[in-house]
Order: structure tokens, then C-alpha cells, then sequence
């Protein structure tokens, strides 16, 4: 057996299996990482649906001030109360009034029609609606919004027919025709539409938590070892990249499976992608995170940093998504960045399949961009190890070397912590005596 380890290509191996071990055994004892990586996938998803359930609401409160009271606005008013949306609970005398209403909450919008609003109709000008809405509550305002729309809509195609029928020729009442038709999102809600895509978002800021985290304990197991972490496994530094990445893609099987799939089932979001096809795209997405979050350990110190480097990232890469602003608007400087973001492709992928029912194939090139982004993870994540990481290794044994608290006065300078160094004990911080030189990195 020890003649088979001589070999380079089976030693790289071994070693890689081992550091995957140990990862492994990392991520099952640390009730942070365990956290981040199992807890936060079961529980976010849950969440999120309960804060956005029910998806769309109905008979929202509204106040209407008609300061025409012409039969034009009269017919708008009963229209709109008569649609699903929004319920005409009071008019109004004055816009004053309406405002004290909203204020006191009994109701949530104000339809103002002004002064010479019919007279405008029938001279064949254009005439305005106002719309006051309460936007403590986006369903409020969509479903105000949708209402007042489609009321409009529906009179002017009735104006436009009584003025083509004039005209001396046999037009049918149905000339103009509004019709609105939910495609994909057929209950036309809000957490249909952005969930499936904050889901994507959830499994990889919680990969990128549990990786920096690890490596913050890492670094913090050096501090107090004079630069070196007794429980890592010496590895090249592919080997070490490749079985670390190979833990977490094992690790996100069973979350991304109840996040992607079986979540949604409860509560009725669009399924109608492929279960195979949704896997396989999911493949180079955890790859490609997995590889981004060992690129990313750079910015983490500590433990603790971690939120501070990482949490305001997840804001940043919705917008980049395109769940709230479409990338067809972005300019060319967010488009780029956009475009090294795994989710961004995996989100638009995803929806795409389960919203729209796209097959793998129609989704090609967002797959093959994700494979990219897995090779291109990967070369970020070897230089950080390898070029920094590293060598901050080699410098922390060399000042411990010299020094034995070294390391922890730095660390305490750097945390802004007044403390006498004759204060500093060796036992407290676990400096061990007579601690063996480091293993190489090569």
C-alpha cells in the first residue's frame, strides 16, 4: 500500500479523499456551518412563503373622491368596486377626507377622478385617473393597480367602439377586445413570481456562508497554534479545492432537492419543470458556488466576519438576477457582473423551466455559461489558495516563530482591543508547547 502512495497521480487522490473526510467532518461538527448549510435551506424556503401567503389579495379597501360626479366617473367607480381587486368602501367629498381615511387605515388607496373629467372624455381628449396607494404592502398597490387597469382599459375599448359605429359599415360590438392571459404564473401572485428565483439565491448564500465560516475557523485555530491548524489536512492545493468542493456538493444534495422541488409543492408555486432536467442544472450551479465561496474566503478573518462580507451580497445579487429589474435594462458595467455571479444564470434557468416549462436544451446556453463560471470559480479559487492564503500561512509561522504571541497581539491590534501584553498567557489562547513545524505547502 505504501508503494501505491509513492505514485503522485494516487497520493493526489488519497489526498484528496482525505481532505474531503475532514471537511466532512468540519461541516457535521460545527453548529454554524451546520446552520448555514442544512438548517438555512429548510427553513428559508418556509419562511419566505409565509411572509409573501397568501399570494394575492382581494377586495383591498378603497376610498373614491369624484369631484366630476358625471355618469362617466359614476360608471368607473361601479366597475372598479365590482372588480375582484379592490372595494369601493367610501366616497369621499374632498381629497383631505380621503387622506384621513388612509391615514386611520380604513382603506388602503384613493381613486380621485377631478373636475372635468366626462367633458374631457367627449371632446376626444385624453383624461386622467389618480391613484393614491398605501405601499406599506406590495399587494395592496399591484392589485390596485391591476384593478384601476383593467376598468380603464375596458372603457376605452367602449369609447372607441361608439365612435366606429358611426361609421357606415357593419363592425361588430367585439372590435376591441381586452383580454389578459397569466402565462406561467397563472395565479398571477407575487411570490410565484419571485420565490423560485430567491430559492436559487437562498442555496447559494448559505453554500458561501458555510464555506467562509469554515475558513474562519480555520484561521482562528492558527491564531492560537502559532500559524498552524492542527486538524487540516496537508494537500496540494488542488487536491484540497477539489475535496472540499466535493463535500459541499455532497452536503447540498437533499437541500437542493426540498428547496427546488419539493418546497414549491407546498404551496402551489409553478412545477411544471423536469425534475432530471432541474438536477442536472443544478450540478455546476453548486460547483460553481462552491468555487466562488473558497475565491470569496479572502475577505473572512474570523468567524464572526463572515456576516459582515458576505450578508449584504445577497441584496446585490437579486438586482443582478433580474428578479426586480429586468438585465435587458442594465447597463453594460452590471450586465458583466451580473454575468459572474452563478445565480444569475441558474435563477433564469430555473424559472424559466419551472415557470415556463423550457426544457434543458432551451436553457442551453444558461448551462453552459454555469460550466464556465465553474471553470473560471475554480482558477479564482486556486490563486487565493495558493498565491495568498498560503503564504499568509507561511508569514503567520514565521512571526510565531519568533514570537509566540505574535499572532494574538496582531489580532487583538486588529480588533482594537486594549489589553497589557504581559496580560497574554500562552495556556489561555491553547498555544501548545514544543508545537512541530508545519507541514509544507507545496
Amino acid at each position: 500500500m505504501s508503494d501505491r502512495r509513492n505514485n503522485p497521480v494516487v497520493r493526489w487522490f488519497y489526498d484528496l479523499f482525505r481532505v474531503w473526510k475532514r471537511e466532512i467532518w468540519f461541516s457535521f461538527h460545527d453548529e454554524g456551518v451546520i446552520i448555514f448549510f442544512l438548517v438555512l435551506c429548510l427553513v428559508y424556503p418556509v419562511l419566505y412563503a409565509l411572509i409573501y401567503n397568501p399570494e394575492t389579495a382581494h377586495d383591498v379597501a378603497v376610498v373614491v373622491v369624484d369631484e366630476d360626479r358625471s355618469s362617466d366617473s359614476r360608471q368607473f367607480a361601479r366597475a372598479l368596486d365590482a372588480t375582484p381587486e379592490v372595494c369601493v368602501v367610501q366616497y369621499a367629498s374632498s381629497i383631505e377626507e380621503a387622506r384621513r381615511a388612509l391615514n386611520d387605515k380604513q382603506c388602503y388607496g384613493i381613486i380621485r377622478f377631478a373636475g372635468g373629467y366626462g367633458r374631457t372624455i367627449h371632446r376626444g381628449e385624453q383624461a386622467h385617473v389618480e391613484v393614491y396607494c398605501d405601499m406599506g404592502l406590495m399587494f395592496r398597490y399591484k392589485q390596485i393597480l391591476i384593478a384601476v387597469t383593467n376598468v380603464q382599459q375596458a372603457f376605452n375599448s367602449q369609447l372607441l367602439h361608439q365612435r366606429l359605429s358611426v361609421v357606415p359599415v357593419n363592425i361588430s360590438p367585439g372590435t376591441i377586445n381586452n383580454e389578459q392571459v397569466a402565462l406561467g404564473n397563472t395565479s398571477m401572485g407575487l411570490a410565484s413570481a419571485i420565490l423560485p428565483a430567491i430559492f436559487i439565491l437562498v442555496l447559494q448564500q448559505s453554500m458561501l456562508l458555510g464555506i467562509c465560516m469554515l475558513h474562519g475557523g480555520s484561521r482562528e485555530r492558527r491564531l492560537h497554534n502559532q500559524g498552524v491548524d492542527p486538524l487540516e489536512i496537508p494537500a496540494g492545493v488542488a487536491a484540497s479545492i477539489l475535496g472540499k468542493s466535493l463535500c459541499y456538493w455532497m452536503i447540498y444534495i437533499i437541500p437542493t432537492v426540498y428547496t427546488l422541488v419539493i418546497a414549491p409543492k407546498f404551496f402551489d408555486f409553478p412545477q411544471v419543470g423536469d425534475l432530471r432536467s432541474i438536477l442536472v442544472l443544478a450540478l455546476p450551479f453548486l460547483l460553481a458556488s462552491s468555487f466562488m465561496g473558497q475565491a470569496m474566503k479572502i475577505f473572512v478573518n474570523d468567524r464572526e466576519s463572515t456576516f459582515i462580507a458576505l450578508v449584504f451580497t445577497s441584496v446585490i445579487f437579486v438586482f443582478l438576477s433580474g428578479i426586480s429589474w429586468p438585465r435587458c435594462s442594465m447597463s453594460p458595467l452590471w450586465l458583466i457582473v451580473g454575468n459572474f455571479i452563478p445565480s444569475t444564470w441558474a435563477v433564469n434557468a430555473y424559472v424559466q423551466m419551472q415557470s415556463g416549462g423550457a426544457t434543458l436544451e432551451q436553457q442551453s446556453t444558461a448551462y453552459f455559461m454555469l460550466w464556465v463560471l465553474t471553470g473560471v470559480m475554480f482558477v479564482l479559487a486556486y490563486v487565493v489558495e495558493r498565491f495568498i492564503c498560503r503564504r499568509r500561512y507561511r508569514r503567520m509561522r514565521h512571526y510565531a516563530k519568533r514570537d509566540p504571541l505574535a499572532l494574538i497581539r496582531e489580532e487583538y491590534r486588529r480588533q482594537a482591543i486594549d489589553i497589557l501584553p504581559e496580560r497574554i498567557n500562552q495556556a489561555d489562547f491553547g498555544v501548545p508547547a514544543g508545537l512541530t513545524e508545519a507541514p509544507s505547502d507545496d
